[in-house]
């Protein structure tokens, strides 16, 4: 059983008894995902609890923000835009040291980000918006993982256990991207950069839309992840 497998590391990256149980078993026969099973998730030193409805963090986002740190510095100003868990934000904060705000739609992705800062002793300013809505500062930093995919697709069965509106979205999983896109220059300071989390479809927009304005970036599988735009190119 794979799952068993990928249960079994994941456990023992964070050094926990190698030991699958009977509820354990039942809930990846349900094709619960293992870290919904363990409850959390450590990455780029933060601790996340997921406990809420929240995307899962992945490892792909993990690359989006280690692209991120060398745009900023302690005297930054950084949006994260769709924060969910709180994972991107979080992991800047802690390792830039910045100033962070997190913003997201969903109550219980506020919820579960406050639950995460306070869980890593971070100061940082999480506030319910629709994008931009209530967004009155301009950042050095814009970071986005938004929803990507696009429902005409198939996906893998453990997706049912993550909110559907952090996933799917419109115009074949771009309309985010288009949303943030015609806004982002109003809430960047002179020089800023608008970085995101992307997929192949979001890829063919931006390249579309921005051309060679846009600096893309594979993640460790090869694909097309990460996209860079300065603030001047918006």
């Amino acid at each position: 059983m794979i799952e068993k497998e990928v249960l079994l590391r994941e456990k023992m990256r964070y050094g926990l008894p190698l030991f699958v149980s009977k509820k354990e078993l039942k809930l990846l026969k349900k094709d619960v995902p293992v870290q919904k099973i363990i409850g959390w998730q450590e990455m780029q030193d933060v601790k996340l609890d997921i406990r809420y409805k929240v995307l899962i963090p992945r490892y792909e986002t993990e690359e989006v923000i280690l692209a991120a740190y060398p745009l900023i510095n302690k005297k930054s100003k950084v949006l994260d835009i769709g924060c969910g868990s709180g994972f991107i934000g979080l992991a800047i904060a802690k390792n830039i040291g910045c100033d962070v705000s997190l913003i997201d739609i969903s109550n219980q992705a506020i919820k579960q980000t406050k639950f995460n800062a306070k869980l890593n002793d971070l100061k940082v300013n999480v506030f319910k918006s629709n994008l931009f809505s209530k967004v009155k500062d301009k950042y050095n930093l814009i970071i986005s993982n938004p929803p990507y995919l696009n429902k005409e697709d198939k996906f893998a069965k453990s997706l049912k256990y993550e909110p559907s509106k952090a996933l799917y979205a419109k115009n074949k999983g771009t309309l985010f991207y288009e949303l943030i896109c015609n806004q982002a220059k109003d809430y960047l300071l002179d020089n800023g950069y608008l970085v995101f989390e992307i997929d192949f479809n979001s890829y063919d927009y931006l390249k579309k839309r921005y051309g060679d304005k846009v600096n893309f970036l594979k993640d460790i599988n090869g694909k097309w992840r990460i996209a860079i735009i300065n603030q001047k190119n918006l």
